[in-house]
């Protein structure tokens, strides 16, 4: 009997730790020694060091006709614009804008994210 107990025990134990594995994704896990090489980006996005210490994620798709802007609660896509130099992205309420290697991020008219500087690789 305590031999059942204890394999049901040690196939719990096993099997919760190998959930836990495969939910960290790879990438960092908070209980690891390793420290993460920085702030997360996601698969695509590219990363903008910007004025105040802001963080701006873009991720612009392959055709470039659209960009999603990547906040830590949402996403959001932005269409195309017509831009006489750079490229321009709107939903009409939100511009974006990234020329030589900055980006500028406006809402309803106000600059939200301003200055913003292509991050650089780890």
């Amino acid at each position: 009997m305590k031999t059942r107990v204890m394999v049901k025990t040690t196939s719990s134990v096993f099997i919760a730790a190998v959930m836990l594995a495969g939910c960290s994704g790879g990438g960092w896990v908070p209980w690891s020694s390793a420290e993460p090489a920085g702030p997360y980006t996601p698969p695509g996005a590219t990363g903008y060091a910007c004025e105040g210490g802001k963080r701006l994620l873009v991720r612009v798709e392959a055709d470039a006709k659209s960009a999603w802007v990547i906040y830590p609660d949402r996403e959001f896509r932005l269409n195309r614009a017509a831009s006489a130099s750079g490229q321009q992205f709107s939903n009409a309420r939100t511009i974006l804008t990234i020329k030589d290697g900055e980006a500028v991020l406006e809402e309803g008219g106000a600059v939200q994210f301003a200055k913003c500087k292509l991050e650089r690789a780890p």
